[in-house]
């Protein structure tokens, strides 16, 4: 046995012994195969050929792969055991984890905040503890994660950091980088704390064509306190080809050496190093990308280096979450997208020329939507912690600190269609996790703040949660349902082509089905009984009834406003304005019939530039508008309306938790004037609702763990106590008696396909 490189292994085991067939394998699956599978994070289990003779596929044999899991969880037992065994050996591993992952000590900033003196900051401004102890954090520490609560005035910490790090000559020209539509607002909100700042503010429209040379010699040529850009913006500067080359070879020189030592080893031992073949073609397809790189034409002039920026603060850092990471753990493996790539190659390229410290990232939802986000983050923001403890790729992080769990979960059929599905949901040494993860991450939650924020409206429980309301399917949508389920199994199937018909379609279309049928089919006339929208008019002017009249303070003078009536917010992904019929004008002409005036209805959608937003959201703060409806994306991140919000409601379920913290976001903030909010979400019994919140609820649990995770717990459950998410799901789908029975029916053994199957590694053992 020999670790090949990360978390890939090359196992020679005799396939013949008794032992290796029955004590520890099966005659289907080898000991060694098990072994190995378990080594580098992959499922184990058994397949058939299909028995159709012109299809190639395999499919999956429930009873063989039930065997070979049960003795894939003895074979974790067994290593567990013996791995402690030898008190020499115990001795020596207990060593090597302490030095790697014991050996970090947190430090609080509280008192270093307080001695900051923040000259230019204007007057009237006053930083909370937790501002000034991050900015003294930041001036501090190579790299920081402003990873607080929705709400906390990352913004001005921000601000803070980039005048501080300027004027201490820690950094020569910061550059901030910010969501397309936030451009303006940043920039007016940093005036307003340091009036005298001199600032350069970019958007995308200002590189455009021959503008894009005048941005980078105005950014050379002054000496600005921070360069703001859009993240388009400053996707446009791109790095030389000589520094992209450059950063791809130090990737790639990074793998040849992992390949030469695998040799090395091989080589010694004797043995016949077939993956290292693999490898060497993984590495070959590296340096032919190089090769591409470096024959694209560059336009000299207006490359990243040349702008003179040394520093760089990223907002929303979640969003730029898709760095390319390779993985054998199913769902865990992200292909990369160009943002991503872009940041960390710029990154990278500061660290070389300027050494660690050259980032700050911030966001509310740093881990965003699934647990390899944490390791994203890491790579941008310490990446030589990851080096320090041996830690090279993501299979190795995730042997370290985890396992992955076999549980059973809806299918996004929805209905009563149930399948088993591996997660990586359960984490051990979570201490040295969380020690690691919090020597850069500044994590402040709201029960770390707390803040002055409403609290949510007490449901009929007693529990201040989101309330969820329930309508019933139709007729339509249950027959829908029906057809989705028949075309999930031909897909699966491989009975139908990828071009015509895919699960991403699937789930799509079960999203338009369970927000509204007319969604899917344009001929349905209106719809008989209660729908989505129906049910949200009936809230929205139940509520609206109730607080026309109330009166609010001018924020302003404090005075009451002459214009009485509270905000309501109303969040929908799905059937957004246009020409055709859609859920935002359905939901404006049912809130009219029921007495709401049209011209208090508004969709954020009207506001097509900043200007037209900054009257969108005055008009709002005022009480000339009573309900808005927006997106997550249009409505989410920089809306600051929540003044009169009194109730906000999910129409459809978003992709992420984070989504769901930036909506609720708007209305749980500072600023809301009233003393309790409520949130309500709408979902149909029986519809892909489900699979969208138990998805959501899922995703959520790790976040939770990590955001709330304590010290003193060296293993977490898969259990979340996210408040958002939990309470929809176990209320209202439409589940078998008895989840056994479903188990059953899948063919897998239920109580050996519940077992978790990752042994403590030998690269990453527990600490006794």
């Amino acid at each position: 046995m020999d670790r090949v490189t990360g978390a890939n292994w090359d196992v020679q085991a005799n396939k013949q012994l008794f032992t290796a067939r029955n004590d520890w394998g099966t005659e289907r699956m080898a000991a060694g195969e098990i072994f190995k599978n378990l080594l580098e994070q992959k499922r184990v289990q058994v397949t058939d050929p299909d028995p159709d003779p012109e299809s190639n596929r395999r499919i999956l044999n429930p009873v063989e792969t039930a065997s070979a899991q049960e003795k894939a969880q003895l074979m974790q037992d067994r290593f567990g055991e013996w791995v402690w065994e030898d008190p020499n050996r115990t001795i020596a591993l207990t060593d090597e984890y302490n030095r790697r992952f014991n050996s970090l000590v947190l430090r609080d900033y509280t008192v270093e905040g307080e001695r900051l003196t923040l000259p230019g900051l204007v007057k009237n401004f006053t930083p909370r503890p937790h501002q000034r102890a991050a900015v003294a954090r930041m001036i501090s520490e190579p790299s920081v994660g402003l990873f607080h609560e929705v709400g906390a005035g990352k913004t001005a910490e921000m601000v803070m950091d980039s005048m501080e790090l300027r004027r201490l000559g820690m950094a020569r020209k910061p550059a901030i980088v910010v969501p397309n539509h936030m451009l303006d607002q940043f920039a007016r909100e940093w005036l307003q704390i340091y009036p005298q700042a001199q600032i350069l503010a970019a958007s995308s429209a200002d590189l455009a064509g021959d503008k894009r040379r005048q941005f980078v010699a105005r950014a050379a040529a002054n000496d600005w306190d921070a360069v703001i850009m859009t993240r388009t913006a400053f996707e446009r500067i791109s790095l030389s080809a000589e520094s992209q080359a450059e950063y791809l070879a130090r990737e790639i020189d990074r793998k040849r050496q992992e390949i030469l030592a695998a040799k090395e080893r091989a080589a010694e031992s004797g043995g016949r190093p077939m993956s290292v073949k693999k490898l060497e073609a993984r590495l070959q397809s590296e340096e032919e990308k190089m090769k591409r790189l470096l024959e694209t034409p560059a336009d000299p002039g207006i490359t990243f280096e040349q702008t003179g920026i040394d520093y760089l603060i990223v907002d929303e850092l979640h969003d730029f979450k898709n760095l390319a990471t390779t993985s054998n753990i199913q769902d865990a493996a992200i292909d990369g997208s160009n943002r991503a790539s872009d940041l960390h190659a710029k990154v990278e390229h500061l660290r070389s020329v300027h050494g660690d410290r050259v980032i700050t990232g911030a966001t509310a939802t740093p881990i965003a939507n699934s647990v390899t986000e944490m390791y994203v983050v890491q790579r941008y923001l310490r990446p030589d912690l990851l080096e320090q403890a041996g830690i090279n790729d993501f299979d190795t992080w995730a042997a370290t600190f985890g396992q992955v769990v076999s549980e059973m979960e809806m299918t996004v059929a929805g209905g009563e269609s149930f399948k088993m599905k591996e997660r990586f949901s359960k984490f051990q040494n979570v201490p040295e996790l969380l020690k690691m993860f919090h020597t850069f991450a500044d994590v402040k939650t709201a029960e770390d703040l707390q803040l002055p924020v409403p609290d949510i409206e007490e449901r009929d429980d007693g529990r201040r949660l989101p309330r969820m309301v329930a309508v019933e399917p139709s007729i339509e949508l249950e027959e829908y349902i029906a057809d989705i389920a028949e075309r999930a199994e031909k897909i699966q199937a491989r009975l139908v082509d990828p071009t015509e018909d895919n699960m991403l379609k699937i789930s799509s279309d079960g999203r338009k089905a369970a927000l509204d049928m007319r969604l899917v089919d344009p001929e349905l006339d209106a719809m008989v009984g209660a729908t989505k929208i129906s049910a949200t008019a009936d809230l929205l002017a139940k509520v609206y009834e109730e607080n026309k009249d109330r009166t609010y303070e001018d924020p302003e003078t404090g005075d009451p406003h002459p214009t009485p009536g509270a905000l309501q917010m109303v969040f929908c992904d799905l059937g957004t304005p246009s020409d055709k019929w859609n859920v935002y004008e359905q939901l404006r002409d049912d809130l009219v019939e029921r007495g709401l005036p049209a011209h208090k209805v508004r969709f954020m959608h009207e506001a097509k530039n900043d200007a037209e937003k900054g009257r969108l959201f005055a008009a709002c703060r005022t009480g000339d508008v009573a309900v808005l409806v927006g997106s997550t994306q249009k409505m989410g991140v920089g809306t600051n309306i929540q003044a009169r919000a009194v109730h906000l409601v999910d129409l459809d379920a978003p992709w992420r938790p984070a989504d769901v913290s930036q909506r609720h976001g708007r209305i749980i903030r500072q600023g809301n004037q009233n003393p309790e909010v409520a949130i309500s979400q709408v979902v149909t019994r029986g519809s892909f609702d489900t699979f969208m919140w138990q998805t959501l609820e899922r995703k959520s649990k790790f976040i939770d763990q990590i955001m709330r995770g304590r010290l003193d717990v060296r293993e977490i459950e898969d259990r979340g106590q996210h408040a958002v998410l939990r309470g929809g799901q176990s209320h209202f789908q439409r589940q078998p008696a008895d989840l056994g029975e479903v188990e059953s029916r899948s063919g897998i053994d239920p109580i050996a396909a519940s077992r978790t199957r990752m042994a403590p590694q030998p690269g990453g053992a527990h600490a006794a």
